[in-house]
């Protein structure tokens, strides 16, 4: 039976990079179409990358960061929403918390990572 109401309890947490805690609550697995995951970064740098196989939707809960999106930089705040298709190089660097939603969801080896600054 498919689950339909996910709480923070039943929530998997997560560290990715040493820089970045979360928690996803569902899975490829249970809802192949869509994932949603809450994350926080403390100052940290999500270097360039691509994900090939899913757009990504942020929106920011709190705290500030600067996105490259396709080679254009700009800065985020609370309640900004930032779309990445999916093939477009992105990155992001700052302070924030914030909800990451993909479609179809999120499977290993979907993101192509580089350790070149959004700021190059």
């Amino acid at each position: 039976m498919k689950k339909y109401h996910f709480t923070k309890a039943d929530a998997v947490p997560f560290e990715l990079f040493g820089q970045l805690t979360g928690y996803e609550y569902n899975s490829a697995a249970e809802h192949p179409d869509c994932c949603l995951s809450y994350l926080e970064t403390q100052g940290a740098e999500h270097k360039l990358s691509t994900c090939h196989t899913s757009d990504l939707f942020y929106y920011i809960l709190d705290g500030e960061a600067d996105f490259s999106v396709g080679g254009k930089l700009f800065s985020v705040k609370a309640t900004d929403a930032v779309l990445v298709p999916k093939g477009t190089t992105y990155g992001y660097a700052g302070t924030m918390k914030y909800v990451l939603f993909m479609t179809p969801a999120y499977t290993d080896g979907c993101e192509t990572r580089t350790d070149k600054s959004i700021y190059a």
